[in-house]
């Protein structure tokens, strides 16, 4: 099977999170309906959807994700939206906040 990558977002304006393919989050950029206000949670290459929900409800880590959701960072280097707290480095990059500090 080929594998497919999937993008799991938050939008912080609706409290949502959605888990799509990465060739949809394309087309909705393009397109003008993408999320309000995006935070990257991750990233996740699987070969069905099924396996990506799978992955994904395990890194979600529900139980403690609304508490580390109060700090969001912008990465200098990629200019994605994160969560400080639950990922140092950014989890699309890899670049270290302090890392980019003039």
């Amino acid at each position: 099977m080929n594998s497919q990558l999937f993008e799991a977002w938050y939008d912080e304006a609706d409290e949502s999170v959605a888990l799509t393919p990465v060739s949809e989050v394309r087309r909705l950029r393009a397109a003008g309906g993408w999320l309000k206000a995006p935070v990257f949670l991750h990233r996740i290459e699987a070969d069905t959807l099924e396996e990506a929900v799978e992955t994904h409800q395990q890194k979600m880590d529900w139980d403690t994700f609304w508490a580390h959701k109060d700090v969001v960072q912008l990465c200098r280097n990629c200019g994605i939206r994160y969560f400080l707290k639950r990922s140092n480095p950014c989890p699309n990059c890899g670049h270290h906040p302090e890392a980019s500090a003039p």
